[in-house]
């Protein structure tokens, strides 16, 4: 069950306790009304269950309050949720309100009001999923109404979910099937489905609801610009890749092979469209079969593969002399023209851009890296002593590029300590700073503290500097690579497939326990929609390096071997 992740960024030991700022993000609650009976004379049996409304998990030990009419009890919910209490009532149609006020680690729900009879017979629906459908999923509401079966008028309603942005979608009668379909549903993917009883007078009013996850195919098709080509030619291949809806699909990676030779590999672009190209001198003269194979990289999108296409390549012929010498010409003036560009004498003619406004240039292969990023002194002020007494710049999440606002700029120099928080751009300025060696502290939260030291006077380096940080769960998904990439059929992989096609494979190739309690670990901190703590490093580091031990480790000998 998932309930509180408090973050705390700590300013170092000697800062004071209320220079702490702490982020907490509460579990969303959801209360829902089970049944409501009557028991004896004036006496009434109401049952419900208390939920986060985020995972759907019971959430026990809290307490609920159950009101009818003027009269209010309270319960303690179970290990799963649920509550039963008992309560008097008038006789007739009674107002029913259910509320839960929260804790201090868990949100309070919103409360649940309705109208009913206790008198009236008590209806219970169940929403089951029967069968997939090309076009998405059958479904079927069963009613009872006091345990016996019933023909009742349902509604319909579809959202995201968390229970957000719910709309009608249609009336059944229980017992029959309906077409859930992805078009009506917004597209393949987990939909929350609920469906509604209003009540009549002999039943009560019921609702019922659950999680349908819709699936698609995916159809790939693959255009080759020209099939015979020259041994110098290059072999172009574009196409695109949509869902049966003929909805585009993005990111989705691709890959040319012929037989069980990987040619080429790529990704789709937002349009869902793909380019491929491989030189004909590394398919080899003679005549192959090309395809393209598709990996929408959704759980609830199945992969394709395109018509197969026959290309013939011609055999080599010989390089004439005068191609030759053409050639070595044009390396010449290539390599010439080479290095006279990386010189850029021109740059000499203008001036350099400040630290603040150059953008950082993650890289696929190369690890996240933050810290200070300082400008270079003008030639004038190198020629003149140390004379600048501040500190100012912008602090960027070195992933995204974008400003971090809030952050904490933390400063201290013997018994002197200055902080300041960043403004909406990231920006901020500490002027008339002590003579000194002063050691500065960068946070905010879902971010990785930086550490460095700042010289006071200095002759313009530390003024519009750049500070990056680097996202907790990107760290974490970095950690994460040692053990997961030699799980990949290729490790150059790693930068062209995304972390949910990542962690997917992995998962479903059946990992060692150690990593396959890593993977669990990561994908629920890299994407669940809250921060991050950055104390959870430590613990994700020794989680990747019990799974590569573990990897390492030879099997153990079947049973009985000698």
């Amino acid at each position: 069950m998932r309930l509180v992740v408090v973050l705390a960024l700590l300013l170092g030991t000697a800062a004071p306790a209320a220079a702490l700022p702490q982020v907490e993000i509460k579990a969303q609650t959801r209360l829902a009304l089970g049944k409501v009976r009557l028991f004896g004379d004036g006496l009434a049996e109401v049952a419900g269950q208390l939920t986060d409304k985020l995972t759907g998990d019971g959430l026990g030990d809290q307490r609920v309050f159950v009101k009818i009419g003027d009269r209010m009890v309270d319960v303690v919910t179970k290990p799963d949720g649920s509550f039963l209490t008992r309560i008097e009532v008038e006789p007739g149609p009674q107002t029913i309100t259910l509320s839960y006020r929260g804790t201090g680690v868990i949100d309070a729900a919103a409360p649940y009001t309705i109208t009913t009879d206790p008198s009236r017979a008590q209806v219970t629906l169940a929403l089951v999923k029967t069968d997939d459908d090309h076009d998405g999923a059958q479904l079927v509401v069963n009613a009872t109404a006091d345990e016996l079966a019933a023909k009742l008028d349902v509604t319909i309603e579809v959202g995201l979910p968390t229970g957000e942005q719910m709309r009608p979608l249609q009336r059944v009668t229980s017992g029959s099937k309906f077409l859930l379909s992805r078009g009506k549903a917004g597209g393949p993917g987990a939909h929350l489905v609920r469906a509604t009883f209003v009540g009549d007078t002999a039943r009560q009013p019921a609702t019922t609801e659950g999680t349908i996850e819709l699936t698609s195919g995916s159809t790939t098709t693959m255009d080759v610009a020209a099939s015979s080509l020259a041994f110098e030619d290059d072999l172009v291949v574009t196409g695109r890749v949509r869902d049966d809806d003929g909805v585009a699909l993005p990111r989705a990676a691709v890959t040319l092979t012929s037989g069980d030779r990987r040619l080429a590999q790529g990704v789709t672009t937002d349009d869902g469209t793909y380019h491929l190209s491989i030189e004909a001198a590394q398919l080899g003269a003679g005549q192959l079969g090309v395809q393209v194979q598709s990996d929408p990289g959704k759980s609830f999108v199945r992969a394709s593969r395109s018509t197969p296409a026959v290309i013939r390549v011609a055999a080599q012929q010989p390089v004439p002399v005068s191609y030759t010498i053409i050639a070595f010409l044009a390396t010449v003036i290539a390599a010439g023209g080479f290095f006279f560009a990386r010189a850029k004498p021109w740059l000499r003619l203008r001036k350099a851009a400040v630290a603040s406004e150059v953008e950082a240039e993650p890289s696929a292969d190369a690890p996240l890296a933050g810290g200070l990023v300082s400008n270079r002194p003008s030639i004038v002020a190198t020629l003149r002593r140390p004379y600048d007494d501040g500190f100012s710049g912008v602090v960027r999440d070195t992933v995204r590029g974008r400003p971090v606002a809030e952050a904490v700029v933390f400063l201290r120099f013997a018994d002197l300590e200055r902080e300041i928080r960043t403004a909406s751009d990231g920006s901020f300025t500490l002027e008339r700073l002590a003579v000194g060696e002063w050691t500065a502290e960068v946070a905010a939260p879902g971010h990785v503290t930086e550490k460095f030291v700042v010289s006071v006077p200095h002759r313009g380096e530390l003024r519009n500097v750049r500070v990056d940080l680097v996202p907790v769960r990107e760290k974490v998904f970095q950690l994460y690579r040692r053990a997961a990439e030699p799980a990949l059929p290729e490790a150059r992989l790693w930068g062209v497939w995304s972390p949910r096609q990542i962690v997917d494979h992995v998962k479903a190739r059946r990992p060692t326990p150690a990593l396959a309690e890593l993977t669990d670990f990561v994908e629920e901190l890299y994407f669940s929609p809250r921060l991050a703590a950055e104390t959870v490093l430590p613990g994700a580091a020794e989680r990747v390096d019990k799974a590569i031990r573990e990897r390492a480790r030879p099997a153990a000998p079947p049973a009985g071997a000698s």
